[in-house]
């Protein structure tokens, strides 16, 4: 025995990748906005301009390392990662945790997961690909940034202007 406390592995309620996440303080609800499983970029490698991550978690027991990280599933590449902590009032408490992102990565045409970890275990993963493919312009738009592609569906999500 080690003498420290056995802390159990959280669980997770949902993991989701969208464009942006409302967060109402008055209400404390949140809201996903452009939820999606496909990136359509009109080359590579790009970046994306804005995501965001939503995860619920629960039986969280004390302060509780996590790890969130994005990788490539072809080689399990870790493209970003960022460390930290989660804590809860008590273990059956549901918390919410929000990650907004910009300029995210993407080397190559693929699939991409974003992965929770704790202690060194995978909690969830989300996955997403990305295409290649053309973008059409809404009607009246010169120029701007694209609003849908052609083909496959897929959300509003630009490659970052930098490059």
């Amino acid at each position: 025995m080690s003498g420290h406390p056995s802390i159990a592995t959280p669980s997770v309620v949902s993991l989701l990748v969208c464009d942006q996440v409302i967060d109402d303080k008055l209400t404390n609800k949140k809201s996903a906005i452009g939820l999606f499983n496909t990136v359509v970029v009109p080359k590579v490698p790009t970046r994306i301009h804005q995501l965001a991550i939503m995860a619920t978690l629960t039986e969280i027991t004390g302060k509780t390392p996590l790890q969130v990280r994005l990788i490539r599933d072809s080689d399990n590449t870790i493209l970003m990662q960022t460390n930290g902590h989660v804590d809860a009032p008590d273990p059956l408490a549901m918390v919410d945790l929000l990650f907004a992102m910009q300029g995210v990565p993407i080397a190559e045409v693929g699939q991409y997961a974003f992965e929770l970890v704790s202690g060194g275990e995978l909690l969830g993963r989300r996955r997403f690909h990305v295409l290649i493919g053309q973008q059409r312009k809404p009607p009246g738009a010169e120029g701007g940034r694209p609003s849908s592609p052609v083909n496959p569906p897929a959300p509003d999500i630009p490659p970052d202007e930098t490059e």
